[in-house]
């Protein structure tokens, strides 16, 4: 294991230049024979690769290394970190401990700063690493080798989608505008055509027909495990894209086919239940709702990089994390919170303006021998602030431990169960509304009903 380990990451690309410029063009080292010849022989090395190749976009120290010791270099949980906060969603302290200021006053936009750079060269750096599996696998001529060759285009086809929603102006009215340049061999540099930027069109385009592909190749595909793709979560890829292009018949189309493969493996929304268990929800790749995670366990911390994770920065439940030790937790924008009604379960999952929640009444945390109320300051852990979330987990859901690991969604099934609902109700709205209404009232909200709504606007809601 340690050998397919060891060459699976030579494939993971370094950056070497400024992300001012958009032409920047990844480099890397390429395994060549050798990973051909070795392919050939063990499909399990195929395995290591790929799965060494998901891991790429959530590991610690992720662009600058370890010797930066940065802490908003965790990956992709950053990257999502930092647009909740650019939207407003999420609001944190004001002080030196945190690390997102800037995408809160939006100095994330300047070109020389690290934040866009990490985004940008995060995401080239894992093409980089699905060039090297694709490029060099041999023809695929098994159905084991035509899997894993669908799984690195559509892991490509992943980071291209949110490179050019990050880089470029969005698909309806801007076809032809200048999106990211792509890579796809070490000849792209010289060959002409993708070392300038590509027009959104051109990019969306070869999103999509990477996914046709990878959807055909992965049928009857058994991952090893959530942290790898398979065609249920290529369909929901597939619906993402739809709906950003605005074409909601067929978002509609790959959502519900998303839903209906996941559950073949028994992936089905969580229940209200499920979703009150403050520690234990939004952690772990095992949870019932997950159809890809990120993989992120003890042994993938790096030494002395507790405080470098994206439980350190997110969750408010552990120690050894910006959260609990500096009082930098992760809050709701009020004005959204007091928009959820009182009987959604989803409102728990903050607490209030006093700092309660009906979702920790009874909880406990400990910390340097003392114990307290959760929430309530106790040895280093600092007061929760008000709207505090308490929505992400804790590893083994133990509050207080000093394990800032943990698994991170990157596509639940509810996702497709509201991708149906708007693409549904962007055609007719009667019939978007009443698939919105099925969905919250089963799984988050028995008393919601659409029609009572203030406004009863679709789109808003």
């Amino acid at each position: 294991m340690n050998k397919i380990y060891t060459l699976s990451l030579g494939a993971v690309a370094v950056f070497t230049v400024s992300c001012a410029d958009l032409d920047t063009q990844p480099e890397g080292e390429v395994t060549g024979d050798q990973f051909t010849e070795s392919v050939m022989r063990d499909n399990a090395l195929l395995e290591g690769v790929a799965k060494s190749a998901f891991f790429n976009i959530g590991k610690e120290y992720n662009v600058f290394g370890i010797s930066q010791g940065r802490a908003d270099d965790f990956g992709y949980p950053a990257d999502c970190l930092s647009d909740g906060t650019n939207a407003g969603d999420i609001v944190g302290v004001n002080s030196g401990y945190n690390w997102f200021s800037v995408a809160a006053n939006y100095g994330d936009r300047n070109v020389n700063y690290a934040n866009p750079y990490e985004r940008w060269a995060m995401y080239y750096n894992q093409i980089k690493c699905c060039n090297d599996l694709l490029n060099n696998i041999p023809e695929a001529t098994t159905p084991e080798l035509k899997a894993y060759q669908a799984l690195g285009k559509a892991l490509r086809a992943f980071d291209y989608f949110q490179l050019v929603q990050r880089y470029a102006l969005t698909y309806a009215g801007h076809t032809t505008d200048p999106a990211v340049p792509m890579y796809l061999s070490d000849n792209d540099k010289t060959d002409g055509l993708t070392t300038a930027r590509q027009t959104v069109e051109f990019v969306y385009n070869f999103i999509e027909k990477e996914l046709d592909e990878a959807a055909t190749n992965l049928e009857g595909f058994n991952r090893p495990d959530k942290s790898v793709m398979n065609q249920s979560v290529v369909y929901g890829l597939k619906a993402r894209v739809s709906l950003v292009k605005q074409d909601w018949a067929k978002a509609a189309e790959y959502a519900q086919k998303a839903i209906d493969l996941a559950a073949q493996e028994g992936i089905v929304p969580a229940s209200i239940d499920e979703v009150s268990r403050v520690g234990n929800m939004f952690i772990s790749n095992d949870e019932p709702n997950w159809m890809w995670g990120l993989s992120f366990g003890p042994t993938n911390i790096e030494s002395d990089g507790e405080y470098e994770t994206w439980v350190s920065q997110i969750s408010s439940l552990a120690s050894y994390s910006y959260t609990t030790e500096t009082g930098c937790f992760r809050a709701i924008n009020s004005h959204l919170w007091n928009t959820i009604a009182d009987s959604d379960v989803r409102k728990g999952w903050w607490v209030d303006g006093d700092c309660q929640s009906p979702l920790i009444e009874g909880l406990l945390w400990s910390n340097s021998g003392e114990t307290a109320p959760l929430g309530v300051g106790c040895g280093n852990l600092f007061d929760f602030i008000p709207y505090t979330n308490v929505k992400f987990g804790v590893y083994q859901g133990q509050f207080g431990t000093t394990q800032t690991c943990g698994d991170f969604p990157m596509m639940r099934v509810e996702e497709m169960y509201l991708i149906f609902a708007e693409a549904q109700g962007r055609q007719n709205e009667t019939q978007g509304a009443a698939a919105l209404e099925q969905f919250v009232k089963t799984y988050r909200d028995p008393a919601y009903n659409y029609a009572e709504k203030p406004t009863a606007n679709f789109i808003d809601e």
